[in-house]
């Protein structure tokens, strides 16, 4: 989530570049992430599949993967909800949420 959806989000959320150019499109980044509050837990869940039955048909669970530990507490779902302290943005969420196993349906 750190990476690829806050690019999106970044510039999703940031005013027009000066440019096309790459420092002016940073600095336009920049200028979005440096107002984002910090992170609360209040704003945030993780979780991790299980498996189910829906319809008669199974569905595993993330730790019946075979390459996962049948113990993990490893997190295979997040979602947060995110806020930009500025004047465009100011009391509106950006909601991220991001997920493994996306191609099958679990």
């Amino acid at each position: 989530m750190q990476s690829h959806l806050l690019q999106i989000l970044a510039l999703s959320a940031m005013e027009t570049p000066v440019s096309l150019d790459a420092e002016d499109i940073r600095n336009g980044k920049v200028k979005v992430l440096r107002p984002m509050r910090p992170l609360q837990l209040d704003n945030v869940v993780v979780g991790q599949y299980k498996s189910c039955t829906k319809g008669g048909i199974n569905y595993p669970g993330y730790t019946d993967d075979e390459t996962v530990p049948k113990n993990s507490i490893t997190p295979a779902f997040a979602a947060a909800a995110l806020f930009i302290d500025n004047a465009r943005w100011d009391g509106v969420p950006f909601l991220m949420k991001a997920r493994k196993a996306l191609h099958t349906r679990r």
